[in-house]
C-alpha cells in the first residue's frame, strides 16, 4: 500500500484510497437529480479543500481525477479546483466539494456551505461523517461507499434511486 506522510502534521494519505475516491466520487456526481442546476456554465466543477499543509496531496487527489476522466465526465467539461478552508468564501459555488483532512470546526464551515447551498460533499474518510460529511469512501477487501443518515435531510439532495442499492447508510 502506498502511502504519502505529511511530514508537518504526519497525517498518512493512502494513494490506493484517493485513487479510488478520484475514480468514484465524479460518478456518485452524476447520479444527483438536480445536476443541471448546479453546472457553472455547463461545467461539472469539483473543488477540494484542504489545509495549506496538505496541499501538494490536494493537487495529486486533482490530477488522479483529471487524468482519470480527461477533462470530460458524461460530455460534459470536468473542472477541479482546489481552495483552502479559508478561500472556500471566495471562490465560485462549485457543483460538489471535497475535503482532504482539517479540523472538525474547518470541517463543519464547508459542510454548512455546501448543505445550504445543496451540494455533496464527499469526505476524506469515514470518520468525516461525523462532522456532517454526506458521503465517504472506504477501500478494504471491497470498495464501501457511506451515506451519513442524519446528512441526507441536511443537504437535500436527491440522488437516483439505484445510488441507495449500492450504499451503506450510517
Amino acid at each position: 500500500m502506498s502511502v504519502w506522510l505529511n511530514p508537518c502534521w504526519a497525517d498518512a494519505y493512502d494513494h490506493l484510497l484517493l485513487r479510488a475516491q478520484a475514480s468514484i466520487y465524479p460518478k456518485i456526481v452524476l447520479l444527483d437529480q438536480d445536476l443541471g442546476s448546479k453546472l457553472h456554465n455547463g461545467s461539472i466543477v469539483i473543488t477540494i479543500i484542504s489545509s495549506d499543509q496538505d496541499m501538494m496531496m490536494a493537487n495529486e487527489y486533482r490530477e488522479y481525477m483529471l487524468e482519470k476522466y480527461q477533462n470530460k465526465l458524461d460530455g460534459k467539461k470536468f473542472i477541479v479546483n482546489i481552495a483552502t478552508f479559508d478561500d472556500l468564501d471566495k471562490q465560485p459555488l462549485s457543483t460538489a466539494y471535497i475535503v482532504m483532512r482539517g479540523s472538525e470546526m474547518l470541517f463543519k464551515k464547508v459542510a454548512d456551505y455546501a448543505a445550504s447551498n445543496a451540494r455533496i460533499l464527499f469526505g476524506y474518510s469515514r470518520t468525516s461523517l461525523d462532522s456532517d460529511a454526506l458521503i465517504s469512501l472506504q477501500v478494504k477487501e471491497k470498495t464501501y461507499v457511506y451515506v451519513g443518515k442524519n446528512s441526507v435531510k441536511k443537504y437535500g439532495i436527491n440522488f437516483m434511486p439505484v445510488f441507495y442499492k449500492v450504499v451503506k447508510i450510517l
